[in-house]
């Protein structure tokens, strides 16, 4: 049933649903100060305030990083776009973004379709990308012969239509006008504004020279204002929202909840399994030959699913397609392949930790080498010694508050061992980490 009475709508935004425990305090430097959950929390609950809150631009740098392309066997050079909000405001972004993933939980679960959707949910306490991975290569390995098709989006959070989007947030919470305090909230997500890192750099530099100051805040409430004069920048676009707002992630969902719909109604149509991940999604569609069998058609359902969406635009360069067939991944033209999915590849029979993440891993534990080879040769006592044990090898597994790779792959290990038709490798692969870097240390 719609609702449009403010005082109704506002018995889903309680806030005894919400974990404050989660709330953490950040401790990056912005344009307002640090400040707890606790000591704020009052206001964020209080629509009124947050609809005459004043959000400030997000902050926005890019980071490089090298993709390890598994085909070529080689590295590309590529580039995130970073945006984070002021202390404050990501509070407020993460608190509605809470609100709203509740309703979503509420309207997937009526909708039959709560299992497709496995990214950004709260209600999944326990279960991580091992979890997910496991379940469609299971999935997989009980058919006689399958098909398989994986893809994602193109540059899929830049993309987000902002009326359609609009239209969703509305449907998800059941009513016909979004309050002001939510409007405020979405218009400060799809018409955002950014300052860049490095003229905030800038202008510190200028103040302080070499010498800044250990800051509270970037600037004052007076120099902001003088800062922000041919400095912000504003998304005058339809389209688009910054991944990195704490309510981004669960729009992400909402926006896709009509393409998640049809194609799980789809698979099941077939007998199949339909799973998105973000903007990764997988099809398995079991089959009873792979001889003669017609996978456009199944691309056409896709497509046109895929056009009933605003702006979704799957990236044809990433679109895989695959048959399981006598215990083998094969491609269409019939040749042994591998299929990679949430950081696993699997080639029909045994499943590994996907290459990207192992070259990933050993050039991060090679790069702490290389520091502490230079800082040890330069001081002529070991140094950074401490940190690589625990970062990089087994003698940080059990770090208290998080592990390492290690503990990740001993925890893929131990998941994809339960009930397991799969030969699992995970920690094989791992098993001469030590070997490799201590092998490189200055002795």
């Amino acid at each position: 049933m719609v609702q449009d009475n403010r005082l109704r709508l506002y018995t889903f935004a309680s806030s005894s649903k919400i974990n404050e425990d989660k709330y953490k305090t950040k401790r990056y430097i912005h344009f307002d100060r640090k400040v707890s959950f606790k000591n704020i929390k009052d206001k964020i609950y209080d629509p009124c305030w947050v609809e005459q809150h004043g959000f400030y631009p997000f902050i926005h740098f890019q980071i490089k990083f090298n993709k390890y392309l598994r085909k070529e066997k080689r590295k590309k050079p590529k580039e995130r776009d970073i945006f984070y909000a002021s202390h404050v405001d990501s509070y407020i972004y993460k608190y509605y973004g809470d609100i709203l993933n509740n309703k979503y939980n509420d309207i997937v679960d009526d909708l039959g379709i709560s299992e497709v959707s496995t990214a950004y949910r709260n209600n999944c306490p326990g279960k991580s990308n091992i979890n997910f991975a496991k379940e469609v290569i299971d999935f997989i390995t009980k058919q006689n012969e399958a098909f398989i098709y994986v893809a994602d989006f193109t540059k899929f959070f830049d993309k987000i239509d902002h009326h359609y989007l609009k239209e969703q947030l509305k449907l998800v919470l059941g009513i016909k006008t979004l309050p002001k305090d939510f409007y405020a909230v979405y218009k400060n997500i799809t018409k955002y504004s950014w300052v860049e890192k490095k003229d905030i750099d800038e202008e510190l530099k200028v103040k302080y020279g070499k010498d800044k100051p250990q800051l509270l805040r970037y600037f004052s409430k007076k120099e902001f204002r003088d800062f922000k004069k041919g400095n912000v920048h504003k998304n005058q676009k339809t389209f688009g929202i910054p991944q990195g707002a704490g309510i981004s992630s669960v729009c992400s969902n909402i926006y896709l909840l009509e393409f998640d719909r049809l194609l799980s109604a789809y698979a099941k149509e077939n007998n199949g399994l339909y799973r998105r991940y973000c903007d990764d999604l997988i099809i398995v569609i079991p089959i009873k030959s792979v001889e003669g069998f017609d996978h456009k058609t199944h691309e056409d359902i896709v497509e046109v699913i895929r056009e009933k969406v605003p702006n979704l635009e799957i990236q044809k360069e990433k679109t895989e397609q695959y048959f399981y067939t006598k215990n083998r991944i094969v491609n269409l033209k019939g040749e042994v392949s591998k299929l990679d999915y949430l950081g696993f590849s699997f080639d029909g029979i045994n499943v590994r930790i996907r290459e990207k993440s192992l070259f990933k891993y050993y050039s991060r534990a090679y790069k702490k080498v290389r520091i502490s080879n230079r800082l040890t040769k330069k001081t002529n006592q070991k140094a950074q010694r401490k940190s690589l044990y625990k970062n990089y090898t087994h003698l940080g597994k059990k770090n208290k508050g998080h592990g390492n790779f290690l503990s990740y792959a001993s925890r893929a290990q131990e998941e994809f061992d339960k009930n397991s038709s799969t030969n699992n490798l995970m920690e094989h692969q791992v098993k001469n980490h030590w070997k490799k870097i201590n092998g490189r240390l200055e002795k």
